[in-house]
């Protein structure tokens, strides 16, 4: 019997949330080694790569080609052991008013992105090591998160 080929992206829900005064809408991150649609402009922009090369690069991990690995996704404010609560990170597309500052370091960068008026809601830190790039996204309070990745382009 043959097995199927594993997608390794997926969509996910969106929910919408309050963040100070503001409503942002937001998208569940899956915890481990599956990627949401919407994680793509996260990583393109981390990566400075192009966002349909990178979904292709990511559909193509069924069969084999690792180019992207996701480590985990945890949600620093619930307790690993008893709770799993939803990694949610805003979604680019769907939010209005998002922008942006980039900060160049010696072997590192920091994008710090504000979404609706929210000032670094998210902050990516992209370094670069021996044949691969380190992300590690951060998510501000309410839900803060870490997502951490490493990716071999």
């Amino acid at each position: 019997m043959a097995t199927l080929p594993v997608e390794y992206l997926r969509t996910t829900r969106l929910f919408r949330e309050r963040v100070g005064d503001v409503e942002i809408i937001s998208f569940e991150v899956p915890v481990h080694k599956y990627f949401s649609r919407n994680e793509i402009p996260y990583l393109a922009t981390a990566l400075e790569a192009d966002p349909r090369k990178l979904e292709n690069m990511l559909s193509d991990m069924r069969y084999g080609r690792v180019a992207v690995e996701k480590l985990w996704a945890y949600r620093l404010d619930g307790d690993l052991i008893r709770e799993s609560k939803k990694v949610l990170l805003p979604d680019l597309a769907a939010n209005r008013e998002v922008d942006g500052e980039v900060d160049e370091l010696e072997d590192a960068k920091i994008l710090k992105i504000h979404v609706a008026g929210v000032r670094e809601l998210v902050r990516i830190f992209v370094r670069r090591q021996q044949g691969y790039r380190e992300v590690v996204v951060y998510r501000k309070p309410p839900h803060p998160a870490l997502i951490r990745y490493v990716a071999f382009l």
